[in-house]
This record gives structure tokens, sequence and C-alpha cells, in this order.
């Protein structure tokens, strides 16, 4: 019986499968299922249904897909491959479920957008004309610091190559004893700098799009 991998699936996907179960609840009142709706329509009871029924069958689904694979972590050898194997084809499984039901949901949702009420009571557009004046992103100053952890990291290891064992630990088994190595080189050495350029450049592009964000525009009730 393999315990690692089961307690490093339970912190890594569970809150994964959390927020993929909730992602309806999560999004803007303005947005369901890929589909533009308005705030009345999001408050409506088709399309609560909707949501609740997307959740059950979500969770429902990743939860059998989780526990199988569980069970075939516990049971399965732990001294071969057979425990990377099953980690990936869980993702895989995960993500092609995941699109298969957004996909479903967002066709369901481009049906029904007719048969929807729509707001019927006098509103107007509150606009905020200094938004854009507002910080709503950080200054791409900031991954300055990134950039320069990741030039240290790789004059570091330049300078300290031939320090390298030619022989590099890479997997673990239960008792902590190194039972797989890879030979040494310069694209296995320089493979968490890659992560490291490949993550800053993510968020430099988040931050982007964060400052570039329009502006949530709220109708409002002027009997209040």
């Amino acid at each position: 019986m393999t315990i690692m991998p089961v307690i490093i699936m339970i912190f890594v996907f569970v809150p994964t499968i959390v927020l993929m179960v909730g992602m309806p609840y999560l999004t803007r009142e303005t947005i369901s299922f890929g589909v533009t709706i308005s705030a009345v329509q999001f408050h409506s009871e088709p399309l609560r249904q909707m949501r609740e029924s997307y959740a059950k069958i979500s969770a429902t689904l990743h939860t059998i897909l989780f526990i199988l694979c569980i069970l075939c972590l516990i049971y399965g050898d732990e001294h071969s491959k057979q425990q990377s194997w099953i980690i990936v084809t869980y993702s895989l499984a995960m993500v092609v479920i995941s699109l298969v039901i957004n996909i479903s949901y967002h066709f369901k949702m481009k049906s029904l957008l007719p048969m929807l009420p729509i707001a019927q009571e006098p509103s107007i557009m509150a606009v905020d004309t200094g938004f854009r004046k507002r910080n709503i992103g950080l200054s791409n100053n900031w991954f300055l610091i990134h950039v320069l952890i990741i030039i240290v990291s790789i004059v570091t290891v330049l300078l300290n190559y031939d320090q390298i064992p030619d022989q590099i630990p890479i997997h673990y088994n239960s008792s902590w004893n190194v039972d797989r190595y890879a030979d040494k080189s310069y694209s296995f050495v320089f493979m968490t700098t890659i992560i490291q350029v490949f993550i800053t450049l993510l968020f430099t592009f988040e931050n982007w799009s964060i400052r570039r964000v329009k502006q949530q525009v709220q109708p409002t009730d002027p009997n209040r």
C-alpha cells in the first residue's frame, strides 16, 4: 500500500475538483456557462436549477474518477512507473470530463437563453469614469524580482555544473529511498529554471490582462 501518492493526490486535486464543481457560482452574474446574460436572468429559476444540476453531475463524475484513481494507487505497484501513468491518466480524464460537461452546458445555455425572463423594470447604468485611474493591477516592474532570481539560478547552475553528480535522483519510494535516476544534462538540470520562466511569463500575462479588464457595469433600480 502506498500512502504518500494518495496524500499528494488529495492535497493537489481535491481543491481543483472543488473549484471546477463550483465554477458556475464563482463567475460574474453577466456570464453563465460562457454565454452573456443579464443579472435578472442569472438569478432566474431555470438558471438556478441548471447550476445545481451542473454541480451535482460534475461532483458525482469527478468523485467517482478520483476514488478509482486512489484505489489504483493504493493497490498498484509502488516500485514501477505505474503510479506515474495512473496520475497522468487521471489528470487527462479529469480534463476531458470537465470539457465535455462544460461544452454540453454551454450549448444547453444557448438554447435556453431565448426562454429566460427579461428585466421589465426600469434601470439605470452606473459607469465609473475613474475606473482606469484605479490601481487594478500590479506594476510589471515587480516581475523584475523574478527575472533576477531566474538569472541568479542560471548563473549558479552554470558555475557549479561540474559539481552536479552524473546520476540525479528523480524518484523516491514510500520508504524515501531513491529508486530512479536520470543522467545529468543541461536540459534536465535547467528544467526547474524553464518552469520558473514559464510561470513568470504566465503571471505577467495575467497581470497584463487584469490591467486591461473591462469595467463590470451593474444595472441598478432607480427606485431604490
